[in-house]
């Protein structure tokens, strides 16, 4: 109620008065007559030619330009690698509307040994509100699943179970086409891990994100957007890849699509296969109050195989005219992943030099099933920017488990088992989301614009967890670790932003408030806990056009995290024979607010610096188990949490066939809180680097070579180890133009051993890995019909 009062305030001052104003719009196309998406239209001002305003096209090609005064004016658009051109002049008077004949951009003819030079999109766009990275036009993607591709895309971070960061605040949510996917951790992980980088059309980095999106991600959010059928007629494609690293992998798949003037059908589908051997190295020290010193060293070998995946994307568009369009659309993605791990444990007790020692082996069968359903209408006024959208999704999903863990433990000094220990874990996770959303907007005077929004999320979760040990050759139920645990989360929220343009500068401010209701519900043990609460956050966006070639931008953002129904659950969930995980039913919200300042010189160099802080901070802390030989992981919320960052972005062409996209990124986090009355004070800077090498070679063939080094981030109470890599890839068109052959090289040059190290209280870890991630890979895609 406290937000729609505010909204009603905000609304009472808005002077919506339209008057008169004079609107320019048109068509950007290709030499093919296809949408051109980010081209540069500037608005010249006659006599002197200067820019107004500029703007990028958007997926369809088109563009809008508003001035607020009569005059003489003409059209500017350019593209990298591709030759300017310029629309003739207009004298327009105030309440004119001009729609420009479509402009088309013709590539840059330079030839050099029968190499023919067609300029592509920056791999790395910087915008006004979000850092964009192309994944359809690169090489070296091929052959990655998504939650590869995303440990190597500029400016996030990852740790490999499903956490982001981005520009080194943690907390970053994932979403899909712009769809939350309300999954984190391993659940998020194997979803990412059976999507396909040849099905994603590029990356949305939203460090600020505006209003008008979910509060939700105290780092901002990550949008996968995948891509979509721009071809008329009949048509398709096939491919097939197949990869080896220390194990063998492939998939194979293709699409149909059948687009007319008012209806787009499109559907993919494949199917995959996965194998890999990994190992880990883990050394836990505990240090009790009598100086007595405890070290465990841990040893893992871990195979998957087999590793299944399928999915499959449907859907219609259907324009029934030029301004209203209906979508539905269904995406499927279901796998299982059968692995089996061995652990060696060597456990040494004060200044003994003879360890005791037990071995376990695991053995683990995971499945996943995820389905979302969705509808969108839009409704196109008559007013340039005046648009009703409906959006409404509904998406279940499960996870299956089905582990095994049989531990020996042998009398010291010999091979002789002294005792045998086992636990069965089965876990039956479903995961239930039903949402909608509404947005409205409306253009008002001078170059102003007003938009409204509501949206629904309703969320339910049913986790049965059940967990035996073997004793005496019975299997007995473990009534502290065995669970029947339900989760609810309920958010409305509603946002009002208000937009315009003052000569060189262009100002968005938003308001959004977000009641949230929960209610977790551990049936086990006859426990509800509920909880409401109702916040508002404010965002402002602001770009100043010093000139044709150099903009300022500003942002301040403000966000949450919500605890997850895994932070909640206060019941075990064992990782392995020695290490489990358990919520914490009275963690709190973690809340930031961020503020970025940014300069821009064309397409071509961005810097931005950063500064967030956030309070209730929501991080992980290992500690020593009941039991003994166990460590167990639980969230808690600390005092603070800053974090200041700089970034370049740079855009640049070597040579004539020769371009390069490069992303530099240096921060320091800072941790401050006490936990249990025990002191966490943990900070350290870091930096990283990504570079992308586009090489436009002779006979139509095309390579790209991206590198990445991260030096570490310091998260919590952890230290991430360095990481670094080096992937080639080659492609070459065969039979005019309809296949593609494509040869990558992953983990050309890497590190082998990525790890950390975290101290806190008496517990202190060392963690080293071997992941498998080198391999090369062979594809072969043909397109057919249109």
């Amino acid at each position: 109620m406290k937000f729609f009062i505010l909204t009603s305030l905000f609304i009472s001052f808005l002077h919506i008065s339209v008057s008169a104003q004079i609107t320019f719009s048109g068509k950007v196309l290709s030499r093919e007559g296809k949408a051109f998406e980010g081209a540069s239209v500037t608005l010249l001002q006659l006599p002197d030619s200067i820019a107004t305003l500029q703007i990028t096209s958007d997926e369809q090609g088109n563009y809008v330009l508003k001035a607020d005064r009569s005059g003489s004016y003409l059209l500017k658009f350019t593209f990298i690698g591709h030759e300017t051109q310029l629309s003739r002049s207009y004298t327009l008077k105030n309440g004119d509307k001009q729609i420009v004949p479509p402009i088309i951009l013709e590539p840059l003819p330079i030839s050099l040994l029968a190499v023919n030079i067609e300029g592509k999109q920056p791999a790395i766009r910087q915008l006004v509100d979000k850092l964009v990275v192309d994944v359809e036009g690169s090489v070296v993607s091929e052959g990655n699943n998504v939650l590869e591709l995303l440990e190597k895309t500029p400016g996030i971070l990852s740790d490999g179970k499903g956490n982001f960061s981005i520009q080194g605040r943690t907390g970053a949510t994932v979403r899909i086409d712009g769809r939350e996917t309300y999954l984190s951790g391993n659940q998020l992980a194997s979803l990412l891990r059976g999507m396909q980088a040849r099905d994603i059309s590029k990356l949305e980095l939203m460090s600020s994100p505006s209003a008008k999106e979910d509060a939700a991600g105290s780092a901002g959010a990550i949008n996968i957007v995948t891509k979509r059928n721009k071809r008329g007629g009949i048509g398709g494609d096939l491919f097939l890849r197949g990869s080896h690293s220390r194990k063998a992998q492939g998939s194979v798949g293709g699409g149909l699509h059948y687009k007319t003037d008012k209806i787009n059908l499109f559907m993919n589908a494949s199917r995959g296969y996965e194998a890999s051997r990994e190992s880990s190295y883990n050394e836990r020290i505990f240090n009790q109050e009598n100086g007595i010193q405890t070290r465990q060293i841990q040893q893992e070998e871990r195979l998957v195989k087999p590793g299944n995946y399928h999915s499959l994307r449907t859907g219609l568009i259907y324009e029934a005219d030029t301004n209203t369009t209906l979508e539905a659309s269904i995406n499927w993605i279901k796998g299982q992943f059968i692995s089996s791990s061995t652990i060696g444990m060597d456990i040494f007790r004060g200044t003994s030099s003879t360890p005791e020692q037990a071995l376990t082996k695991n053995s683990f069968d995971e499945s996943y099933n995820n389905l979302t359903f969705n509808v969108n209408f839009s409704k196109k006024f008559r007013e340039e920017d005046h648009f009703l959208k409906v959006n409404v999704d509904f998406a279940p999903h499960t996870n299956d488990y089905n582990n095994l863990y049989n531990t020996s433990y042998f009398l010291q000094n010999t091979q002789s088992i002294d005792k045998v220990s086992a636990r069965h874990n089965i876990q039956d996770l479903s995961n239930t989301t039903y949402s909608a959303r509404i947005d409205y907007s409306k253009p008002l005077a001078n170059l102003q614009k007003v938009e409204l929004g509501w949206k629904l999320s309703h969320l339910f979760i049913d986790n049965g967890v059940q967990n035996d040990t073997l004793e005496s050759n019975n299997w007995i139920r473990d009534l502290l670790s065995s669970n029947l645990f339900q989760y609810t989360q309920h958010v409305q929220a509603a946002y009002i932003t208000y937009s315009g343009k003052l000569e060189k500068i262009e100002y968005q401010l938003g308001l959004r408030g977000e009641y949230t209701f929960t209610k977790a519900n551990q049936r086990t043990a006859s426990q509800i806990d509920k909880k409401r609460y109702f916040d508002v956050f404010p965002n402002a966006f602001v770009l100043y056009h010093l000139s044709e070639k150099h903009s300022i931008r500003g942002a301040l953002s403000s966000r949450i995290e919500r605890p997850s129904d895994h932070d909640v659950n206060v019941f075990r969930v064992y990782e392995d024979a020695f290490t489990y995980f358990q919520g914490n039913a009275e963690i709190k919200p973690e809340k930031s607010n961020a503020i970025e300042v940014g300069h821009g010189y064309r397409n071509m160099l961005f810097t931005t610096l950063s500064v967030s802080r956030n309070r209730d901070v929501i991080t992980f802390v290992s500690r020593a188990g009941e039991a003994e030989n166990q460590t167990y992981s639980r969230p808690e919320n600390i005092g603070r949490f800053m974090n200041y960052s700089a970034s370049i972005m740079y855009n640049n062409r070597f040579a004539s066939w020769w371009t390069g996209s490069h992303y530099l990124n240096a921060f320091h986090n800072d941790y401050q809180g006490t936990i249990d009355d025990i002191i966490l004070d943990n900070s350290g800077s870091s930096w990283t680097f990504n570079t992308k090498h586009t090489l436009e070679l002779p006979w139509g063939v095309r390579s790209e070579l991206m590198g990445y080094y991260n030096s570490g981030i310091t998260v919590g109470a952890k230290r991430d180890a360095k990481n670094y890599g080096l992937d080639l890839a080659i492609e070459k068109k065969l039979f005019a133009d309809r296949a593609m052959l494509k040869i990558a090289m992953n983990g050309l040059v890497r590190n082998a051993t990525p790890g950390y190290s975290s101290t806190f209280g008496d517990l202190t870890i060392y963690h080293s890995s071997r992941p498998d991630n080198r391999k090369i890979l062979l594809s072969m895609s043909y397109r057919f019909g249109k």
